[in-house]
């Protein structure tokens, strides 16, 4: 049985601000929409992975993944700052039209901390440990995470097409600030933690 704490929190989480959304919502400001198929599903493959990676995880390590928490925070940090400086370097290229890529999803989605968020949190107690719980559970994600990239890449769209050419243009900038900002909030707690 699934909660709905779980799904509420879920459904919250998928839908806050991040490095992947970031991705996605720039991806549909710039790209056509038969380019969502492929980015969506490089998305749900690196949130199924990581959660799974990170339960083997908890798994093996049950209380030690804390000890190991400050070292995941500071490289997925690394990798966002440097998305960013990448995002920043190439903003002219992605207003005009290069496509964020779905080998970019996948890594950024992999790095998310919002998988550590899902797999310590919001999975129920013991789940990877408990196959036909862990099943319900993943399955339930499955189902939730092209949904909400799907809402991003169409915000995207949206916000694009709404947007004189000279806003359409701010998007790519925009999001490599977010980057940047994510990434210094995950070094800061990465920091906090040793």
């Amino acid at each position: 049985m699934i909660s709905t704490g779980f799904l509420l929190g879920l459904a919250l989480l998928l839908a806050t601000p991040g490095p992947t959304n970031t991705l996605l919502a720039v991806a549909g400001a710039t790209q056509p929409l038969r380019a969502a198929a492929g980015l969506l599903l490089a998305e749900l493959c690196a949130y199924l992975a990581a959660v799974v990676l990170f339960g083997a995880l908890i798994l093996w390590l049950g209380d030690g993944i804390e000890a190991i928490r400050p070292a995941l925070q500071g490289a997925a940090a690394l990798y966002l700052a440097l998305a960013a400086v990448r995002m920043w370097r190439a903003r002219g290229e992605v207003a005009a039209g290069a496509a964020v890529a779905p080998r970019q999803i996948l890594a950024t989605t992999l790095l998310n901390p919002k998988t550590l968020i899902i797999a310590l949190v919001l999975m129920p107690a013991g789940w990877s440990g408990q196959g036909a719980v862990a099943a319900t559970h993943l399955a339930a994600m499955a189902l939730m995470i092209p949904l909400a990239g799907g809402a991003w890449f169409l915000g995207g769209r949206g916000l694009a097409r709404a947007a004189g050419s000279r806003l359409r243009r701010a998007i790519p900038s925009a999001s490599a600030v977010l980057l940047g900002l994510f990434a210094m909030v995950l070094a800061g707690r990465a920091l906090a933690g040793w």
